[in-house]
């Protein structure tokens, strides 16, 4: 565990105190408007995270880069899904979790009685339409998502959109040799992604990746597989966590009065939930497209975090 930085303790007051002028706080209200502020607001230094996670990659404390994994993709995951997306909005945030929690976590985010992904950008919107023909087999017109995934990788979008969509699309063929070849495009791609800086450091997504078609594959498929070359991909965590080691903590441990964020990075995910905010919509300016467009329905899912942080 390591201390709260100084502005973000600062950040959580200023939150604390906008929940305390409008509530009390034994209030839903109060912790909404906390969890909300700390989601949103100031992230924990992430200079302070990426030292860590040097420190921790070069001594090989796989247990400690898993907690600094946990820390940020547990949060991504657990509040304010008003992205304007169907659940497709889950899958580039998902996979990395994959590599610091329970495998099982993810029949939460994408639950067998969702609709295929239709509404979102196309590189997610393909992502996940795979990766449910791959969890529930049988239930989507596979041969349809294959070809339309064919496509998009063919295409002349960005490289590392491309490779994410193969690395699906070889799980769902069973394809051992397209998959290590896209795993490697991954992290070869993976430090020019406009991401956080202590994020680069590993390829997470291609750690994720491997956890889920480990998960999906055949055993002898599966071992198939030729692992990555690369500064952002550590095999040994692989094993680490292909040996069942999890940590499941985060890197900081929150003191009162804000108790209630170590309550929300022990909850399971959210169950994703769908809805469709213009159907019945009857402006003009909404087209017939928007009126059947499904979104995630984001109140009711930071409901469910409320209901957690409420019944302890």
């Amino acid at each position: 565990m390591i201390e709260l930085e100084k502005e973000h303790l600062e950040e959580l007051n200023h939150w604390r105190k906008v929940a305390l002028e409008k509530t009390h706080e034994e209030n839903r209200e109060y912790h909404r408007i906390l969890i909300f502020g700390w989601h949103v607001g100031h992230y924990p230094e992430k200079e302070v995270l990426l030292d860590k996670l040097k420190a921790a990659t070069k001594e090989k404390d796989y247990a400690l880069m898993q907690q600094i994994f946990f820390t940020y993709n547990k949060r991504e995951l657990s509040w304010d899904f008003s992205s304007g997306y169907d659940h497709c909005y889950l899958v580039y945030r998902v996979i990395p979790y994959l590599c610091c929690a329970d495998y099982d976590e993810i029949y939460r985010a994408f639950p067998k009685e969702l609709r295929l992904s239709d509404n979102g950008h196309s590189m997610l919107v393909n992502a996940t339409a795979l990766l449910q023909c791959i969890m529930y087999k049988g239930k989507y017109d596979e041969q349809k998502v294959i070809a339309k995934a064919e496509k998009y990788v063919a295409s002349k979008q960005p490289i590392w959109y491309r490779a994410y969509v193969a690395c699906f699309l070889a799980i769902l063929k069973e394809d051992a040799e397209m998959l290590s070849e896209k795993l490697q495009v991954l992290c070869d791609y993976h430090s020019r992604q406009d991401i956080l800086g202590f994020m680069k450091l590993h390829c997470q997504y291609a750690y994720g990746i491997l956890v889920f078609a480990k998960h999906n594959l055949t055993e002898e498929c599966f071992k198939k597989i030729k692992l990555p070359k690369h500064k952002t991909f550590d095999p040994g965590y692989m094993e680490w966590v292909f040996a069942g080691q999890f940590v499941r903590k985060s890197i900081y441990d929150y003191k009162a009065p804000f108790e209630v964020f170590n309550l929300v990075y022990e909850m399971p995910l959210p169950t994703t939930v769908l809805y469709q905010p213009y159907l019945n919509n009857d402006r003009a300016q909404v087209s017939p497209q928007a009126k059947k467009s499904y979104h995630m329905d984001w109140e009711t899912m930071d409901a469910q975090v409320l209901d957690y942080v409420m019944g302890k």
